[in-house]
Order: C-alpha cells, then sequence, then structure tokens
C-alpha cells in the first residue's frame, strides 16, 4: 500500500465535532505513530481555528494484552448529538478486526472546554481484566488546565511531560465507562 493510499485510508476515519458556538474543535481520527508505525486513535484540539493540542494519541494498556488497547484499530460506528451547552461525538472503534477488543470515545465539546473519555463495552477479551497505566496524551501549544471528573472507583490521573499517568493499577470487568478528561481554555 503506497503512503498515499494509506493516508487517505486513514482520513476516512477523521471525525469531529464543534462548540455550540462553533468556536472549539475537536477532531478524532487514526494516526500512525513514528516509533512503531502501528495506527492509533487521536486527537487535535483548535480554538477558533488555531491549534490548542497538536496530536495526541489515546489508548489503555492493558495487563497481559497486546497491541495497546487503542492501536490497530478501525472505526465502527460515530454519531453527533447537538446540545446547547455541548455538543457530543461518539466514536466506536473495534481492534485488530475479529479479536474483538472494543472501545469507544466519547467528547463533548462546550465553548470554553473539551472533554473526553473511553467507554468499554462487554466483550469477549475484556471481561475481567487490569488496566496498568492511561497512554492518553496531551501536546498542548497554547495554555490549557487539564482535569478529570467522575472518577468513581477508577484512581486519579497525573500527567507527567505530555502523558497521562494512573495512580495505581485499576482492576475492573465491562462494561466501563472511564472518566472524564477535561481540557479547558485559558484565557
Amino acid at each position: 500500500m503506497t503512503v498515499l493510499a494509506l493516508l487517505l485510508l486513514l482520513a476516512q476515519d477523521e471525525r469531529s465535532v464543534t462548540s455550540p458556538n462553533g468556536q472549539v474543535e475537536f477532531r478524532l481520527f487514526i494516526a500512525t505513530q513514528n516509533d512503531n508505525n502501528l495506527a492509533r486513535i487521536a486527537y487535535e484540539v483548535f480554538d477558533q481555528g488555531k491549534p490548542l493540542i497538536t496530536k495526541s494519541f489515546m489508548g489503555l494498556d492493558i495487563e497481559v494484552q497486546e497491541p495497546l488497547l487503542g492501536e490497530n484499530v478501525g472505526l465502527t460506528a460515530s454519531n453527533i448529538t447537538k446540545g446547547t451547552q455541548y455538543n457530543t461525538l461518539a466514536a466506536k472503534y473495534m481492534q485488530n478486526g475479529s479479536l474483538g477488543r472494543l472501545i469507544n470515545v466519547e467528547a463533548r465539546v462546550a465553548n470554553n472546554s473539551v472533554a473526553f473519555r473511553y467507554v468499554l463495552p462487554k466483550s469477549t477479551p475484556l471481561l475481567d481484566f487490569r488496566i496498568l497505566e492511561e497512554a492518553t496524551e496531551f501536546h498542548p501549544v497554547r495554555p490549557v488546565k487539564i482535569s478529570e471528573s467522575d472518577l468513581g472507583a477508577y484512581p486519579p490521573m497525573h500527567v507527567e511531560g505530555t502523558i497521562t499517568r494512573l495512580a495505581h493499577p485499576f482492576q475492573t470487568t465491562t462494561p466501563l465507562v472511564c472518566p472524564w478528561r477535561v481540557i479547558t481554555l485559558v484565557p
């Protein structure tokens, strides 16, 4: 497959949603990583058409399962819901084709913030498992505040450099709704 054909194929999986005022945009897509050439879920955030968060990869490191959940995936469905406070994008992915590990990304875009989270539907490869680490990146080019909400039993996160780290591994089952990762625009 030529590089151009690969880029066109990956571009077909791009989805975006804007804030109700149209100023903030969240783009979700599949991109090739530089270090291992595996395609992985990624996102970008724009404010008034200017980059706020550049290409940042997403995923979860599941104990004794390779590759990273979020790598080698294909988009299976997506939809956008419009609201008065925020607009929502829900995207569903399947990893490794027939292997069947599922990971969904839900994003909410408000006029001054973006929030996203992972939703893991029930699937045989992920019935009872342990999340060792989050592999969510944040590559801001302008000041933003990064926080989280709706933790429940999920361990708190902190950001080391550009990547999210969990306070400790998390034993869980599917279905699982992870906490929101919130990016607030700083004036």
